[in-house]
């Protein structure tokens, strides 16, 4: 009933239930009438805040679906520097239907979190392909966070996706992050996955990571997108941001369903 009570008092005053509701010769409210709509208005929202409450998740929410619907469009745009940058490390066949791409950076406390759920659906999906967009969001607070990000990518082009591989869960292992990591760590693990750090080149290879980042509307780590190899829709696109490792075996397996 309170839902109702609103509309039904302005209904009474707009269809001039009485005389002074009547609008004028010229099809608008007088003065005096639209205070007395103003008045009602705000009298019941002050007995019923809810409904400003309820209004304000509305509109959060239809901005929200606006936002992930722009973010899938430009996944879709961008769709093949996100599956097939030579210089982007990847794990899984080549060929995959199914993609994981994850931005993320190796001081980020929710990235680290979400490494081992990653490493877990790389052993259950040997049929997906996860591809790791190095994302050193910390570069400018912690000179390990752009090391490491820099020691990835070469890794990966010296030795290739198994090294890597390697590297990158050995690195989430130590259980840095937030600035805890440092450039011994680093070299270390290189070095125990018979990497010589001595020719590391530290080129920022990460670069056009942060403005794929950019593009797609992304403003932290971890960031994570599961799509098909092709006939990619806004349908069949999901975008995970923030640690939601549910929702990204769900995504997973939902889209090899479909993809079959």
């Amino acid at each position: 009933m309170k839902k109702l009570l609103l509309p039904i008092i302005l209904g009474a005053l707009l269809t001039g239930c009485n005389e002074t509701a009547t609008v004028n010769s010229g099809g608008e409210f007088t003065a005096q009438q639209k205070a007395q709509i103003e008045q009602i208005a705000s009298q019941y929202i002050i007995s019923h805040p809810d409904v400003l409450v309820k209004a304000s998740q509305t509109l959060q929410q239809q901005q929200m679906q606006a936002q992930q619907s722009d973010a899938k469009q430009s996944v879709i745009t961008n769709a093949n520097q996100l599956l097939n940058d030579k210089a982007t490390p990847f794990i899984g066949p080549k060929d995959a239907k199914v993609n994981v791409i994850e931005f993320f950076d190796y001081q980020c406390v929710f990235c680290s979190k979400i490494a081992d759920t990653v490493k877990q659906l790389e052993a259950k999906n040997p049929d997906v392909k996860f591809i790791f967009k190095e994302t050193p969001i910390f570069a400018s607070r912690w000179e390990a966070s752009k090391y490491a990000a820099d020691m990835g990518n070469w890794i990966y082009q010296q030795k290739g996706g198994a090294t890597y591989a390697k590297y990158h869960n050995a690195v989430f292992a130590t259980g840095k992050d937030e600035g805890k990591l440092t450039k011994k760590d680093i070299n270390t693990i290189a070095t125990s996955i018979g990497i010589d750090v001595s020719k590391f080149d530290a080129n920022n290879t990460f670069m056009n990571n942060f403005e794929l980042f950019s593009k797609l509307g992304f403003q932290g780590t971890p960031a994570l997108i599961v799509m098909p190899s092709s006939n990619i829709t806004t349908d069949n696109v999901t975008i995970i941001n923030g640690y939601n490792p549910e929702a990204l075996a769900k995504a997973i397996s939902d889209l090899k369903a479909s993809t079959k």
